[in-house]
């Protein structure tokens, strides 16, 4: 499968023109990076397919890493609506199956996803510069709990509301 940033003629141009910026931004494995981005191929991020809220954390893409909790956190609603109501067209099993999807794109398009977070911190001029251990922590509220949470406060009050 060919690499996604080279495919888009933007992506390409801005990464020949901002090479010394994304090294900055990136901090640790840098040139690492650069190649994976330069490179012919895309690549599957291994650290986003198992452990992609606290990856997407470390590496400051908060906003990623709450769309990724929002999806989960549906995922979670929908299997709550199947088990309360048994009406929803969906099944456990399917949704397990989405679930297991979202986590297998997260690693397939993590790496593309990194250079889109990259290239737009970057245009805006942010100061979300490097890694974050501390990055790890908001990753995991954001990517885990946060929909631990909506799903369990969910599930709490329709439980309250049908006296189950």
């Amino acid at each position: 499968m060919s690499n996604y940033i080279k495919l888009n003629q933007k992506n390409r141009e801005f990464l020949e023109n901002n090479e010394e910026k994304l090294l900055k931004y990136i901090d640790k494995k840098g040139d690492y990076y650069l190649n994976i981005f330069k490179g012919s191929k895309n690549k599957i991020n291994f650290c986003t397919l198992f452990l992609g809220p606290l990856w997407m954390g470390y590496r400051q893409m908060y906003f990623e890493t709450f769309i990724v909790g929002c999806c989960v956190a549906l995922l979670g609603l929908l299997t709550m609506a199947y088990e309360f109501f048994s009406v929803t067209m969906i099944s456990v099993s399917t949704i397990r199956s989405l679930n297991y999807t979202l986590m297998g794109l997260m690693g397939f398009f993590g790496n593309y996803i990194y250079f889109l977070s990259l290239k737009r911190r970057i245009t805006k001029d942010d100061e979300k510069v490097g890694v974050l251990k501390i990055g790890i922590l908001y990753g995991f509220i954001l990517g885990v709990l946060m929909p631990m949470a909506i799903t369990g406060i969910t599930g709490f009050i329709l439980m309250l509301l049908l006296g189950n």
